[in-house]
């Protein structure tokens, strides 16, 4: 898959897209802290970055409204996407995400989207994530540039 340079991180063109998407939708840009194809970059991403689909979403100086407004935008765009709050010594709170249909998602990658449609965090413990989801489920059609309704095949 053809990589790119967006906002200084490496990204597929499709995911680059769906960012700008997700951003018109909430109406601001969002701060970027981890591209795809981040091979080794951070380990306590755990391998989630090494293909292209994945990105991470600064919070510094970000207010619970406006999280919220990025969490719904690029789940009604075709992200998987969850809030990860700080842990201590781990990583800082930030917002994952993960482009559903992705051609070049990391083996992780594929897994955390089906932990997300089973209501799930997609962390280790896999544990219940009750927030909000598009219903009907959604996807990013790379060709009109716009979320579309997902089949049963993704």
């Amino acid at each position: 898959m053809a990589k790119t340079i967006f906002r200084g991180y490496t990204f597929d063109q499709r995911t680059v897209e769906m960012i700008k998407y997700a951003e018109r939708l909430a109406g601001f840009q969002f701060k970027i802290s981890q591209g795809s194809y981040n091979t080794g970059g951070v380990s306590a991403s755990a391998g989630t970055h090494d293909g292209g689909g994945v990105v991470d979403f600064s919070l510094r100086l970000v207010t619970p409204a406006k999280r919220g407004k990025i969490l719904r935008a690029l789940k009604d765009t075709g992200f998987a996407a969850w809030y990860r709050p700080a842990r201590v010594n781990i990583w800082s709170a930030h917002i994952h995400a993960v482009a559903i249909g992705c051609t070049d998602l990391a083996p992780i990658a594929k897994r955390q989207v089906e932990a997300y449609d089973a209501h799930r965090d997609g962390l280790a413990g896999n544990e219940p994530d009750p927030t909000y989801r598009p219903h009907p489920a959604v996807r990013f059609n790379a060709v009109t540039k716009q979320p579309v309704p997902r089949t049963a095949k993704g």
